[in-house]
């Protein structure tokens, strides 16, 4: 049995104001016949999104955590998950995170209404290596000092397209995040939305059978003023 070790697409923490997780994981061996509308895609591009959710509340409490795919015949057939101590945390990871490369596999090289696609045969990548990519958002990303005064944080998910020439036209919000203060997460949501479009025409786009294609991904950037009560920069 094959082990395939994620590298430029690794879960991981690092500990700091801001926390950056890219959550891009790449697809493998779809099959896109189960796909008969574009409200079924939809559905499953909402799931994914509460997929990543449910990941990132588990793993902010495992510093460590990592995982890697089992292969088979060049088929995924089991994840593993490191770094996370207890038992049941770390069984509900795999579950998610295998949930969620099927879900990608099915909608793989299926566009949505507006010629997005979600998931394709060569995923989107930073003209860079991860520790690269994070620095670059960290240098355009500011903790909200209101936000950070009166203890908002949590996770804002920046969906965003990464087009045929590698550049960001369209990025939006998603957000794991409860206050009484909705102008505090907007603040929070502006941060990150901008810190992430700052990255664009760095990017090589996305292929589907080797078209250039434009590109939907997440990448999860979670404040955390407890860890670190200043923005440094840290390699992973």
């Amino acid at each position: 049995m094959k082990r395939l070790k994620f590298k430029n697409h690794l879960l991981k923490l690092i500990t700091l104001a801001v926390i950056i997780i890219p959550l891009m994981i790449s697809s493998a061996n779809a099959q896109n016949d189960q796909i008969t509308s574009m409200e079924d895609l939809e559905k499953i591009e909402e799931e994914n999104m509460e997929y990543l959710k449910k990941i990132q509340r588990i793993i902010k409490d495992y510093p460590s955590f990592s995982y890697s795919y089992k292969m088979e015949d060049g088929e995924i057939v089991d994840v593993e998950v490191t770094g996370v101590d207890k038992v049941i945390d770390k069984k509900r990871l795999e579950v998610a995170i295998l949930d969620l490369q099927s879900n990608k596999n099915m909608i793989r090289n299926t566009e949505n209404r507006i010629g997005v696609f979600y998931s394709v045969d060569d995923e989107p990548e930073y003209n860079g290596d991860e520790n690269e990519l994070e620095n670059a958002i960290l240098r355009n990303l500011e903790y909200p000092e209101k936000a950070k005064n009166w203890g908002v944080e949590g996770t804002i998910f920046v969906k965003f397209v990464v087009d045929e020439d590698g550049q960001i036209p369209f990025a939006a919000t998603s957000t794991d995040i409860e206050t009484s203060v909705e102008s505090y997460v907007t603040d929070l949501e502006r941060q990150a939305i901008s810190a992430v479009k700052a990255t664009g025409g760095d990017w090589e786009p996305g292929k589907v059978e080797g078209v250039e294609v434009p590109t939907m991904l997440v990448l999860p950037v979670t404040f955390d003023f407890r860890r670190n009560p200043v923005l440094r920069g840290v390699t992973l």
